[in-house]
């Protein structure tokens, strides 16, 4: 099989003092790699844009190498392609990078919209209008991207997954919106050249390296801009006929423990400290540029709470579970798939009603420090979506 691979953006390419290489992972659990001198040549010659065929790095391989016995060391750089794939470090060309893929963008648009009410709350808060530059984070098919677009042309989305990219810029067009969807690893925001007067990311930030994350708010969150992030939690009773494979206690792992606002107040002080660490313009530094110009630092706004009743069935699943979640199960797909449809058409609709809790921290530059330690928790209701 001459498959056209590349290497995935997923993994980055690091050498130690002693001069070996290794690739590592840039979300937990920070999967590492040390490579041999031929993995580390074929990390290289997969690395041009658009990726390589696998004859033609095999031979480009070959000329470099020289080997007294050629079909041995072709064997060999073969075997090796396949444990680079296996290990994730080389993916086709074409291929998706994300464990969510186009086939669930339409799903997720339809059974899993954010809500208008938290939209609107984020627009009110950065004070949005037409000339507001927005950056939503880890978009996915652009839920929250397109709610912010009605208000603004001037909103970008990055994402990690071609299809959800595909996906948004489509939904974009059948709304008449504009929106600059980027296929891009949020983990490269330190790297990110923009300015921005507000930064969102919904859902997401357990996916990504939240150092990195705050050292790239850092550097293009703009003077007087808000950084947003969205959590949310989902409860369903345990007579919900999803609650076997959404619910609490499940195969595929349990729910946190203890109360939704510890949750939320439990990720506002883990970023507060981390803006603490890295927004200090103050501290000797050996780069002189690190230092921010004439810009205020980041601080904590406020914390808001929503809860919101809504439909969870058969279509919110199919824009939740992932091909590896099922894989997890054991399961066979289109069996797992049949049950939990048969499942759902055996309930009513107030059976399919659950609960979805969330919370919006507001990070803001020149924002007075929010006293988390007095924080009341008051739960707003909204309404769906």
């Amino acid at each position: 099989m001459n498959r056209k691979l590349r290497l995935s953006p997923n993994f980055s390419l690091h050498q130690s003092v002693d001069g070996r290489s290794f690739v590592m992972g840039e979300v937990e659990p920070y999967a590492q790699f040390w490579l041999s001198d031929r993995e580390r040549l074929l990390f290289g010659l997969f690395g041009r844009r658009g990726g390589a065929l696998e004859s033609d790095v095999a031979e480009a391989l070959m000329r470099l190498m020289l080997p007294a016995n050629s079909a041995a060391e072709r064997r060999r750089i073969f075997r090796t392609i396949a444990d680079m794939i296996e290990a994730g470090v080389l993916i086709e060309a074409q291929g998706e990078v994300s464990r969510y893929g186009r086939q669930m963008a339409r799903a997720y648009l339809e059974h899993r919209p954010f809500p208008k009410a938290v939209a609107n709350r984020i627009v009110a808060l950065a004070q949005a209008g037409r000339e507001t530059r927005v950056l939503d984070l880890a978009s996915g098919p652009g839920s929250l991207a397109l709610e912010l677009a009605a208000t603004s042309p001037r909103v970008t989305s990055m994402e990690l997954s071609r299809g959800f990219v595909a996906a948004a810029k489509q939904e974009a067009r059948r709304r008449g919106l504009n929106l600059n969807a980027l296929n891009e690893n949020c983990n490269h925001l330190p790297h990110h050249d923009g300015d921005y007067d507000a930064i969102t990311i919904s859902q997401a930030i357990h996916w990504l390296d939240d150092v990195a994350l705050c050292k790239g708010v850092c550097r293009v969150l703009a003077q007087g801009g808000s950084f947003f992030v969205v959590h949310g939690a989902l409860t369903l009773p345990e007579e919900h006929p999803l609650s076997y494979i959404l619910g609490d206690r499940t195969p595929l792992g349990d729910k946190q423990s203890g109360a939704f606002s510890d949750e939320v107040l439990a990720l506002y002080r883990r970023l507060s400290l981390l803006f603490e660490a890295l927004d200090t313009p103050n501290v000797a530094r050996h780069d002189p540029t690190h230092a921010r110009r004439d810009v205020d630092r980041i601080a904590g706004a406020r914390i808001e709470l929503f809860r919101q009743q809504r439909p969870i069935g058969e279509g919110f699943a199919r824009a939740f579970l992932s091909e590896r979640h099922i894989a997890v199960l054991g399961e066979e797909k289109d069996r797992f798939w049949r049950d939990l449809k048969a499942r759902c058409d055996a309930a009513t609709p107030d059976q399919l009603i659950g609960v979805q809790e969330w919370g919006l921290l507001h990070f803001k530059r020149g924002a007075a420090r929010f006293d988390a330690n007095t924080w009341r928790r008051d739960m707003k209701e909204i309404a769906f979506p």
